[in-house]
C-alpha cells in the first residue's frame, strides 16, 4: 500500500494553480477540506482528489481556465486521443468489466506498463469513491497518477450504449467514459480540466452518444477548438482573470 501523500498549503496552492492565502481562506471556511498540525493547514491528496471530482465537473469556466493556464501552449484535447483509443462500442455490464476495458485498450496502446496494475489502480480508486460525476459521464483514474502508472499523457475515450450502473451521483446509468492517462497528479488534474470543459458545452453529451466512429470524434473535438470552445492557447484569457481576481482582492 503506497504511504498517503500529505500536502502543505503552499504545496496544494501551487498544484491547484492559486495563491496560498486563497487555499487558507477556502480551508477555513470549510469550503476545502483539510486539517491542522499545529497551527498549520494540511491536505490529503486522496481528499483532495475527490474534492476536485466533485467540484471541476460543475467550475464555473474561468476556475477551469485557471487549473488550464500555464506559460507553454496547451496541447489540445484532439491531440490526447486517437482513433486507437476511442471505442464507441463498449460491452460492459458491470464495472468491473468497464475497468478491465478501459485498462486493456491503454495496455493495448502502450499507454501503461502493465494492464493488470492499471486494473487493480482503478479498482483501489473506486472503492473509496465512484468516479462517476452524473449526466451519464464517468472519469475513472488512479488514486495515484504517476509516471508508473502511465507512460505520457492520452485521454481514452469509451462509449457503451447501454448504459452501466456505475454508482452516479445522479442514480443514472453511465455511457460515456473518459480515462485520464496521467503521469502526476497535476497532469491528472489538467486533463480533468479539459474533460470537464468538453462537458460544458451545450448539447455535447447527446451529440457524443450519437457519434457513428471514432474519426467523428477527433473532428468534433478539432471544430470546437477552432470555435474556441475548448482551450488551446489561452493565456490572455488566463491573464485577464488573474487580474480581475487581484483588483477584487
Amino acid at each position: 500500500m503506497r504511504e498517503e501523500q500529505i500536502l502543505t498549503a503552499e504545496e496544494l496552492a501551487d498544484y491547484m494553480k492559486v495563491n496560498e492565502t486563497t487555499v487558507l481562506e477556502l480551508a477555513r471556511l470549510g469550503e476545502l477540506p483539510g486539517f491542522k498540525v499545529g497551527d498549520q493547514w494540511r491536505f490529503s491528496w486522496t481528499v483532495i482528489d475527490r474534492y476536485i471530482q466533485s467540484h471541476v465537473f460543475d467550475a464555473p469556466q474561468a476556475d477551469l481556465d485557471l487549473i488550464l493556464s500555464t506559460k507553454e501552449r496547451l496541447i489540445p484535447f484532439s491531440r490526447l486521443t486517437e482513433e486507437s483509443l476511442i471505442d464507441l462500442d463498449m460491452h460492459a455490464e458491470n464495472k468491473k468489466q468497464v475497468m478491465s476495458h478501459l485498462a486493456r485498450m491503454s495496455n493495448d496502446n502502450r499507454l501503461t506498463p502493465s494492464y493488470e496494475s492499471l486494473y487493480v489502480a482503478l479498482e483501489e480508486r473506486e472503492k473509496l469513491l465512484s468516479t462517476a460525476v452524473g449526466q451519464g459521464v464517468a472519469i475513472p483514474h488512479p488514486r495515484f497518477p504517476d509516471k508508473l502508472t502511465f507512460k505520457e499523457p492520452h485521454i481514452i475515450i469509451a462509449r457503451s450504449k447501454a448504459g452501466v450502473d456505475y454508482g452516479a451521483p445522479d442514480n443514472k446509468k453511465v455511457h460515456l467514459f473518459f480515462l485520464p492517462c496521467a503521469q502526476s497528479q497535476f497532469v491528472h488534474l489538467r486533463l480533468v480540466a479539459k474533460i470537464s470543459k468538453l462537458l460544458h458545452i451545450p448539447d455535447v453529451i447527446p451529440r457524443l452518444m450519437r457519434i457513428q466512429n471514432p474519426r467523428d470524434i477527433i473532428q468534433i473535438l478539432v471544430a470546437f477548438e477552432q470555435q474556441h470552445l475548448l482551450p488551446f492557447d489561452n493565456i490572455c484569457l488566463v491573464s485577464k482573470v488573474i487580474r480581475e481576481q487581484e483588483q477584487s482582492e
